[in-house]
């Protein structure tokens, strides 16, 4: 059997492409690479529609059979290739597109899986939902990341838990923000801690400094700049729900690609064919700014970096533009739990090449808060692996917070390690989450519109979550590694053993064989 496989970001590009759209499909290839390795010939691809039908012919005239394996949405999975193709894809929603816009047939994933015969995916959640529109007997299987096995030298390593000595954390490109810093006094709670920022950035402004933008922190844009963007919007909106509606046959505009003077707002990422748009929580401050437009007060450099570690370490890895990663609540949560505790701290390991303006926000948000004596620590770059390994050694916990996930890989990769989890309970985190391994977060279901989908029609729903249940919980886990540490050993083991069971190559390789039935491809 050969395998051909895709992924829109590749190996070369994933270091300049963090949050790009389905930059994450690139680690889920990584890591199904060593199981397909042992079940075939595996050939990575980076132009499918002029390289994989040219092998499946080789490979057929040889007498072998050949598969594509497409990492990414179906919707942008190739349809007219010979060779027999495969979806790879995660879903973080209860149903699945089961209708088109824009005149482009393949949004409707209901077309695209029927044509392809098979889907794989990584969770429960999204099997059931492929399954309530094509049927119980559709060919489709969960298959998470097969993490598990490459943390094997990790979890063998002594523990080095910041809580019982300090362990330092070194960056070779990257920024590191720290609360405890004095440079970050300006952005501290008190009375007048917004409008000291605001000064801060006005005087380095006016003294000339290279590292200052001439837009500060939290401005708005001119007033009749936001009107044209308001009136535009609320135009699209009646003209696509309304007067088409009415009028069947009346053209529907593709979305107006934001200009270089505006920004779209937390959660939509851009694409090449247009803005991503998502109904963003509006609790959520900051915006993604058109590239090379940054409306900021400071600019950080990438450079290398290290530091410290002590005490109870909460760590999140996430984009900070995509909306569903919920940074707002997971940051205020933090520091209302321990405003009053010195050694709690909160890692945000951030994975987005405009930067810039996420750190700006995130510490504009703090500002507005009140004082806390915790420490929040806001790490951009690109970590290569024994850097990543220090983080997750030193880390106590990992943290999570979305409305919805299609598998979080950094918080299996951390439960692989042995690391407990603050988390909730539902999407694909139903599948491994549960008082076991993690400190269960409470939420509820609230109504949205497919990630992906323009118009923005709310036809599923996502998982709000509940404030008051993720401050408790990070105080539960908190006294739990302080007060009772064999309780914290115990989840420490079980993370481990549910993850071998959930996230391991030998669970992927069964799954796999199976679900392709590749034993009587063998037999033959």
């Amino acid at each position: 059997m050969k395998f051909l496989i895709y992924s829109e970001v590749s190996a070369a590009r994933i270091a300049t492409s963090l949050g790009l759209p389905e930059y994450s499909y690139y680690f889920v290839l990584r890591d199904f690479l060593p199981v397909l390795k042992q079940l075939g010939e595996v050939v990575v691809v980076e132009r499918p529609e002029v390289e994989v039908d040219p092998i499946y012919d080789a490979t057929c005239a040889s007498g072998e059979q050949c598969l594509f394996l497409s990492f990414s949405p179906p919707q942008k999975t190739p349809l007219d290739l010979r060779c027999p193709t495969i979806p790879v894809f995660a879903w973080e929603f209860d149903s699945i597109p089961n209708e088109h816009w824009l005149d482009e047939l393949n949004q409707d994933w209901r077309h695209v899986l029927e044509k392809c015969g098979k889907g794989i995916t990584h969770s429960g959640l999204t099997v059931r939902a492929v399954k309530a529109e094509l049927g119980e007997s559709f060919p489709v299987v969960s298959i998470p990341s097969p993490v598990w096995d490459k943390f094997q030298a990790l979890r063998e390593q002594p523990k080095v838990l910041a809580l019982s000595k300090s362990v330092q954390i070194h960056v070779h490109s990257g920024v590191v923000l720290d609360t405890h810093d004095v440079a970050l006094d300006h952005y501290m709670p008190g009375p007048d801690a917004v409008a000291n920022a605001v000064t801060a950035a006005r005087m380095a402004t006016k003294n000339g400094s290279h590292n200052v933008k001439a837009v500060l922190p939290g401005s708005t844009p001119a007033p009749r700049q936001t009107w044209l963007q308001i009136s535009r919007r609320y135009l699209s909106e009646w003209y696509l729900r309304v007067l088409c509606e009415l009028i069947p046959n009346l053209p529907r505009p593709v979305p107006a690609v934001t200009s270089g003077q505006e920004s779209l707002t937390v959660g939509e990422a851009k694409e090449p064919d247009g803005p991503r748009l998502e109904p963003r929580n509006q609790v959520e401050p900051g915006s993604l700014p058109i590239s090379g437009v940054k409306p900021l007060a400071h600019e950080w450099t990438l450079s290398e970096c290290s530091f410290e570690l002590t005490g109870v370490v909460f760590t999140a890895f996430f984009n900070p533009y995509d909306g569903r990663k919920n940074w707002v609540d997971m940051l205020t949560a933090f520091c209302a739990a321990f405003k009053d505790v010195a050694d709690a701290t909160l890692v945000f390991k951030l994975g987005h090449h405009e930067y810039q303006s996420a750190l700006n926000d995130m510490l504009m948000c703090m500002a507005r808060m009140p004082k806390f004596k915790c420490r929040v620590v806001l790490l951009q770059g690109f970590l290569d692996k024994a850097e990543f390994d220090n983080l997750i050694l030193a880390s106590t916990f990992a943290v999570n917070a979305s409305h919805g996930e299609g598998q979080c890989l950094p918080l299996m990769e951390f439960l692989s390690c042995g690391k407990p989890a603050v988390a909730p309970r539902h999407s694909a985190m139903l599948d491994y989450i549960d008082d076991d391994v993690a400190f269960v977060v409470d939420s509820w279901l609230d109504a949205t519109a497919w990630s992906h989908d323009p118009r923005l029609a709310y036809r599923t729903l996502r998982h709000q979550i509940d404030w008051s249940s993720l401050v408790d919980a990070y105080r539960a886990a908190y006294q739990c590694v302080r007060d009772d540490p064999s309780r914290y050993e115990k989840m420490s083991a079980a993370a481990i053993e549910r993850m071998r069971w959930h996230c391991s190559q030998t669970v992927a390789m069964e799954k796999l064989r199976d679900f392709l039935s590749l034993d009587k491809v063998i037999s033959q």
